[in-house]
């Protein structure tokens, strides 16, 4: 009877956490429910979830969906300080009116505060404590280092992601396996994906990477996501299962998504996650991409610290088994390369999978 049922429970659980994060997506602007937390009103274009522009309460259906998913966060972020390619300044879309499509257009130059290496979080940040980036690594070894080279990875935009310190986050109970990246494509995601796996201190680890289309239409977002998971040393899982990651296993990481929006090969950021402690980094921004089943416009941009140099160097073995190349000094422009320095590993994912 249990093998019987097996296949029941697999589909029920993918079906739980990936309508979880879809959920999470749908909501993105916002609503009334005590399991969301708004710091910006409607802050990523106009709001399509309620049932009248005059009746603020959610609809039947995004209410339902509010009552099964993860509590969500909308942030806001320090606008990028590239120069606007267009005539005229992108103005933001009015409030008002339902049915306008929201613009992803580009935003005009404004300043961007100044950070020093003590100051990972940039201003309006909520993703937690930040920790120092170490001031012993060259400047391509940080985030912080290579903005002083005059990259810009703060981001452009305002973005959503999944609060993963959340000790009632949903997602956490199901861990993670490859029948849910086969499965994502039934409710409307279109995504790439990276599994990163190797054994270290008596457990196998796998860090996921993904990025793409994150559900089309007017509710429609590109973004990425970096996942840490575990499971103990000689589990056997056709399926590839692990769990997510415990909190003592949790790794200081930060991530940006970088994006060719308008096709001319310019990939501008849109968001960073900060350096802090994660289990599942992610981020969001409204939009969608010219071809949903090619991701090569996106990329991530990542740097985790690792426990020990031990672990970086099996992490480094993982990267390379997949296709990456190490390079000697790295800029967030060649893509698919890493750099390893001690146990901290910075890499630009575009196409390898």
């Amino acid at each position: 009877m249990k093998k019987k049922n097996l296949p029941v429970i697999a589909v029920a659980v993918v079906a739980v956490c990936l309508v979880a994060v879809a959920a999470a997506l749908v909501i993105k602007a916002g609503g009334n429910s005590p399991g969301i937390q708004s710091d910006v009103t409607e802050s990523v274009g106009n709001n399509y979830y309620y049932n009248t522009t005059d009746d603020r309460t959610p609809s039947s259906t995004i209410q339902a969906i509010i009552s099964t998913t993860a509590q969500v966060f909308t942030d806001t972020f320090v606008p990028s300080s590239e120069q606007s390619k267009t005539d005229t300044p992108t103005q933001k879309p009015q409030q008002t009116n339902p049915t306008t499509v929201p613009s992803t257009q580009k935003q005009e130059e404004v300043t961007v505060p100044q950070l020093n290496e003590d100051d990972m979080s940039h201003a309006g940040a909520n993703t937690g404590k930040a920790v120092s980036p170490g001031k012993d690594l060259p400047p391509d070894m940080s985030f912080y280092g290579l903005r002083k080279q005059g990259y810009d990875i703060i981001g452009k935009k305002d973005y959503i992601y999944n609060n993963d310190k959340d000790p009632d986050c949903m997602q956490k109970n199901f861990g993670y396996n490859k029948l849910y990246d086969a499965g994502a494509s039934l409710i409307d995601f279109s995504i790439d994906t990276v599994r990163l796996e190797f054994a270290y201190g008596g457990k196998e680890w796998m860090i996921q990477l993904w990025k793409g289309q994150y559900i089309s239409g007017k509710v429609g977002t590109v973004g990425g996501e970096i996942g840490v998971y575990t499971r103990p040393k000689g589990t056997i899982s056709a399926i590839g299962h692990y769990s997510c990651a415990e909190e003592e296993d949790w790794l200081n990481m930060e991530m940006t998504v970088m994006w060719d929006e308008f096709g001319n090969g310019e990939y501008l950021p849109q968001l960073t996650r900060n350096y802090t402690e994660y289990w599942w980094a992610t981020g969001f921004v409204d939009g969608q991409l010219a071809n949903r089943n090619d991701s090569s416009p996106l990329r991530i941009l990542g740097r985790i610290t690792f426990k020990d140099e031990e672990m970086a160097v099996k992490f480094e073995e993982a990267l390379v088994k997949k296709g990456f190349t190490r390079v000697s000094t790295f800029t967030p422009d060649v893509i698919d390369t890493y750099k390893r320095y001690g146990n901290d590993v910075i890499f630009l994912w575009q196409d390898v999978r």
